[in-house]
């Protein structure tokens, strides 16, 4: 995955909504699809990018590059917040588009900042391009698999430079977090915890597993198989009986009074709590369970929940959120790409004055659709 496509999955996880452009490219002398001042993004860089973000998002919804799949319709939700329906190749059309046009101000503003890349990245450029070139069987068989999206391996390259110019106006504006570095235009503490307290919840829950239960050895630790799994039955009926009238006592007990994180520490078999002691901290896109999702996100802070799933039974308890849990190292696997989506989020404001400034060839557009443009691996 190219380094902008990695900014994207933040964006798109955030917000599902928010696009390069080369001064000058000697493989490219096409006429400008997109142009914002002297920036230009030219019908093959059009082409390209298409063929780029139609790829990810198929492989994001597990679609096909099928008429089929690109004609049908699908329900989502429009910036007045209201449901509507659409076809697939028209909803990826006008985020792809979306993409395109934020990318036009980044190089823009690449230019506009007078940045440079490091000379270690553009090395690494040039490495990732020659090995597509191995890859392929050599320069001639790469432009062949390159020709069908307007692209040659020289074009390509510049491609990919274009990319990392991108993710360097980012680092370059908010920091590397990476690196530690604030930027030119740091994003305050209190955007990051007003956009935390917007769009996360925080649980606690008793986990019993009602499906299935861990082999042990004689030592009572769990058997792991030669992939480093752990060894599971399925529990007899009587077992999930039992484990089932735990819950139903639990839960009694819990509304009568006696103290969560006593009976979460003496019953929850989830090891996470030992590590996560702050309790789980939710978005709707953290990789959980549907039904455990929603149902943080429809409980009431103090309020007590029993969900039935089919692998195990959480007896959940809504909780305030943590103060400034994001910063919290313990905590980065589960917020994910956070200050990523913080990022984004102000980025689309920044640049969206800009991009209503874009002048456009629609005809060209019109040529290079997502339901004609193939796709691309590159």
């Amino acid at each position: 995955m190219n380094v902008f496509l990695k900014r994207f999955t933040a964006v798109l996880l955030a917000v599902l909504m928010t696009a390069v452009v080369l001064t000058s490219c000697s493989a490219d002398t096409s006429a400008p699809v997109m142009k914002y001042e002297l920036t230009e993004v030219t019908e093959n860089m059009y082409t390209y990018w298409t063929s780029v973000y139609k790829s990810y998002y198929l492989q994001l919804l597990g679609g096909e590059d099928t008429e089929a799949y690109l004609s049908s319709v699908i329900t989502v939700q429009n910036d007045r917040g209201e449901l509507e329906e659409t076809t697939v190749a028209d909803y990826l059309g006008a985020r792809i588009r979306e993409i395109i046009e934020s990318n036009c101000i980044s190089l823009y503003l690449f230019d506009y900042y007078k940045l440079t890349l490091p000379s270690s990245v553009v090395s690494a450029v040039d490495e990732t391009v020659n090995a597509e070139i191995e890859n392929a069987g050599g320069r001639k068989a790469l432009n062949e698999a390159l020709a069908p999206i307007g692209l040659n391996a020289d074009s390509l390259r510049e491609m990919y430079m274009a990319d990392e110019k991108i993710s360097h106006v980012y680092d370059y504006l908010y920091g590397d977090t990476t690196m530690g570095t604030s930027g030119a235009e740091p994003i305050s503490t209190e955007r990051y915890n007003a956009f935390y307290e917007e769009n996360y919840v925080c649980v606690r829950h008793i986990y019993i597993r009602t499906a299935d239960k861990n082999i042990v050895d004689e030592e009572g630790n769990a058997v792991i198989d030669e992939s480093g799994n752990v060894v599971t039955a399925e529990l007899t009926a009587e077992e999930a009986a039992e484990k089932l009238a735990l819950c139903d006592d639990l839960m009694a007990r819990l509304n009568a009074g006696e103290d969560f994180l006593t009976l979460e520490a003496e019953y929850s078999e989830d090891a996470g709590r030992h590590t996560l002691t702050e309790g789980y901290i939710l978005s709707r896109t953290t990789a959980l369970p549907d039904e455990f999702i929603n149902a943080a996100f429809d409980m009431e802070i103090g309020e007590l929940r029993r969900v039935d799933a089919s692998y195990a039974t959480h007896l959940m308890l809504r909780c305030e959120l943590p103060s400034l849990i994001w910063n919290n190292p313990t905590y980065e696997s589960m917020m994910g790409n956070f200050k990523e989506y913080v990022k984004s989020e102000v980025y689309a404001e920044k640049v969206a004055p800009m991009i209503a400034e874009i002048t456009y060839d629609t005809d060209l557009m019109a040529k290079h659709t997502v339901m004609n443009t193939p796709i691309t691996i590159y």
